[in-house]
């Protein structure tokens, strides 16, 4: 009788443990649930409506090479909620919205998500490493550029995607592109010698098909050891572009590049020097594709310090003007910024791996809202060294 009490008793505990297992496994798995998405989901009348953010993250090529890794396009809805959909991995991708339609990518497929819908276009599989994401107003295109590699045909070969909802097309152009920017019915493309290290300034037609016309040479010094690391952004005088002379572990300048649309007279402003191994470690942007902005006859840029720059035009003065949270124990990563309407959006993580959202407005010189956005570091791996969060677009 004493044995079998005791066996009952044992057993009740064992029942308990696997019950307290069973039942908190089932409570981690519904979170996680709770934060995925799928194709399904977005194909919900409206879906994009209730979104206000996108993120795009991706394994690095190196992994993705091993066929591993993935990348995920992550929405953010009005209640500061992550959920992600898990996409084949495309390093440094990245989406596009504009008006009702957002474009968005993986290695061997685009997609274009409105009001109405999804609609999915096969492309071909290739290894593509992604450099700008836009859309052109005038002739109502979606475009994605991507460094792919050297061929056998040309030195160097870069992929564009381009297209709306009829369709997406794929093309190669024979240039490595150092940097992008687009008008509203062209890009213009920053491209290097890689023999050579000279640089030239060249517009990129869509329509019907994919010219490229150089418009001059940049004559630059030291081309060799030159690096754009933001994307051209352009008012109606001039394009602008940052390069970073890296010089040694403690020492980097950066010069703005400015190009006179009418004369094509090239001027290079000194912009930023760094003096210490701390500031050349961490003074990279976050996304060299979103790190600029001109707006007004003033031009912006925000480095890896999260310090934001000012150049007036006219003037020429340049001043730090915002310096946006920045936390050492956060997780870089997985740190983005862009520029939309006057305002930066900055997107980061503390020492607790909790994630903000924070917005400033760049004529008042001061933040204006902060979310805590929720769920994000149960879909991000906050421990692989190989996964970054590349693009960030706010929706609203």
């Amino acid at each position: 009788m004493k044995y079998k009490k005791s066996f009952i008793l044992v057993s009740m505990i064992v029942l308990l443990i696997v019950g307290i297992f069973v039942i908190a496994n089932y409570k981690k798995t519904s979170k996680f649930n709770d934060a995925t998405l799928s194709i399904n989901d977005l194909k919900h009348q409206n879906f994009l409506n209730h979104q206000q953010v996108v993120l795009y993250a991706s394994s690095t090529t190196e992994v993705l090479q091993k066929e591993k890794g993935n990348s995920q396009v992550i929405f953010i809805d009005q209640r500061g909620h992550a959920r992600g959909l898990t996409l084949s991995g495309l390093e440094s991708g990245s989406t596009y919205f504009h008006t009702q339609g957002l474009f968005m990518e993986e290695s061997d497929r685009a997609m274009m998500l409105d009001g109405s819908g999804l609609n999915t276009y096969d492309m071909p599989s290739e290894e593509l490493r992604g450099i700008q994401t836009g859309y052109l107003t005038t002739t109502k295109q979606f475009y994605s550029l991507y460094n792919t590699g050297f061929s056998k045909k040309d030195d160097y070969v870069s992929t564009i995607r381009y297209g709306g909802k009829k369709g997406i097309h794929s093309a190669h152009i024979p240039y490595f592109i150092s940097t992008a920017g687009q008008l509203s019915d062209s890009l213009m493309i920053v491209t290097q010698d890689l023999i050579s290290g000279e640089f030239a300034l060249q517009k990129v037609e869509l329509t019907p098909k994919v010219k490229t016309r150089k418009l001059l040479d940049l004559s630059l010094e030291k081309t060799e050891e030159l690096d754009a690391i933001t994307p051209v952004v352009a008012d109606d005088q001039n394009y602008y572009f940052i390069m970073s002379h890296y010089q040694a572990e403690n020492r980097e300048d950066l010069q703005l590049v400015v190009v006179n649309r009418d004369t094509q007279k090239v001027k290079t402003v000194p912009f930023i020097q760094y003096r210490s191994k701390y500031q050349v470690e961490n003074g990279l942007p976050f996304n060299f594709n979103r790190s600029a902005y001109v707006n007004d006859g003033h031009f912006y840029y925000v480095n890896g310090l999260g310090e934001v720059y000012e150049y007036h035009v006219a003037a020429g003065d340049i001043q730090k003007i915002l310096q946006l949270s920045h936390i050492e124990k956060g997780n870089s990563r997985f740190e983005q910024i862009t520029f939309q309407n006057n305002h930066i959006h900055h997107i980061y993580s503390n020492e607790k791996q909790q994630f903000y959202l924070e917005t400033y407005d760049l004529s008042l010189k001061k933040p204006t809202n902060t979310v805590e956005i929720q769920n994000l570091d149960r879909l991000l791996p906050m421990d692989d060294k190989n996964y970054f969060l590349t693009s960030l677009e706010v929706l609203k």
